[in-house]
């Protein structure tokens, strides 16, 4: 379980449900917390793991989806460990991290579903867990290695001057999980590239990678707003929000209201555009992150 490449907040999910730590309703009932053990999505008598994450008919909606690799496989395991064990032995390493993702996402879901009286659909479930997939495992790639093996077909890549007036906005973000803290780097630059704002800030309470790069473009843009910037281009190298933000249909992940937001900025500003660059093209950006992580205030 534990050489998966997976998020820590992923796996140390498994480990509760594994140990049957996870606060079900069931298990909340055992513990005087509430009154009555009935599963909050289907009304079930007992709502257990198993349940809440695999034989709930609301969980049923995501597994049976064709995206799912396990969507025609029965719904008899009785506990969880037993359940894991028969992924392990017949996926491979690949489908079982995102399956173990998507497991996640499920409780996540039925969370939302409890605290938020909001329901996000079967194929938004699995598409939030595949990104967050991807975004997790690209940024462990060690950057010297990424840019070995990028750098012939990048190195010739130069600033390009802007027409029409347009200034280019790169942002990035630092996210230190243990401390649930973020870096905050954004760097707008002219037509020529000469810069003209550089923002260094840090944020708390952030444990999350895409929450964290969704929060510094929200404040690029809002900066941009601030200063009355009515051209711009926004670049950074979190592809994964940058594609939900650039999606036509609304984002039911967990990091749907965030996105949503920046979406509304987008369309208020029509002459705004997002778009996607490498790493070693947003270095600024990224450099002023990782500093602002040492900021005393």
């Amino acid at each position: 379980m534990w050489n998966l490449t997976v998020s820590n907040a992923t796996k140390l999910f498994l480990w509760k449900a594994g140990n049957d730590l996870l606060p079900t309703k069931g298990n909340l009932f055992k513990r005087k917390i509430v009154e009555e053990r009935s599963c909050p999505m289907c009304n079930a008598d007992n709502e257990t793991i198993m349940h809440a994450l695999w034989t709930c008919p609301a969980a049923n909606d995501i597994w049976a989806e064709p995206e799912s690799f396990v969507h025609k496989w029965s719904k008899k395991e009785e506990d969880f460990m037993g359940l894991w064990e028969r992924m392990m032995q017949n996926l491979n390493k690949n489908q079982l991290e995102e399956v173990a993702m998507i497991l996640r996402r499920v409780w996540l879901r039925r969370n939302s579903f409890v605290f938020e009286k909001k329901m996000i659909c079967p194929k938004g479930a699995i598409r939030a867990a595949k990104e967050a997939l991807l975004e997790y495992q690209n940024a462990q790639v060690p950057q010297t290695l990424e840019k070995q093996v990028q750098r012939p077909a990048r190195e010739k890549q130069k600033w390009e001057k802007l027409v029409g007036g347009f200034v280019k906005v790169n942002w990035d973000a630092a996210l230190v999980t243990k401390k649930e803290k973020m870096g905050v780097g954004i760097v707008i630059r002219d037509e020529e590239g000469d810069p003209m704002v550089a923002v260094c800030d840090q944020q708390s309470h952030v444990e999350d990678p895409m929450v964290a790069e969704c929060l510094v473009l929200r404040k690029a843009l809002e900066l941009c707003i601030d200063l009355n910037i009515r051209q711009a281009i926004f670049e950074g190298d979190a592809k994964t929000v940058i594609m939900a933000v650039n999606r036509e249909e609304e984002d039911m992940s967990s990091i749907g209201s965030v996105i949503e937001d920046v979406k509304i900025l987008f369309k208020q500003n029509r002459e705004w555009k997002l778009q996607f660059t490498h790493r070693e093209n947003n270095i600024v950006a990224h450099t002023l992150a990782r500093n602002a992580l040492s900021l005393l205030e």
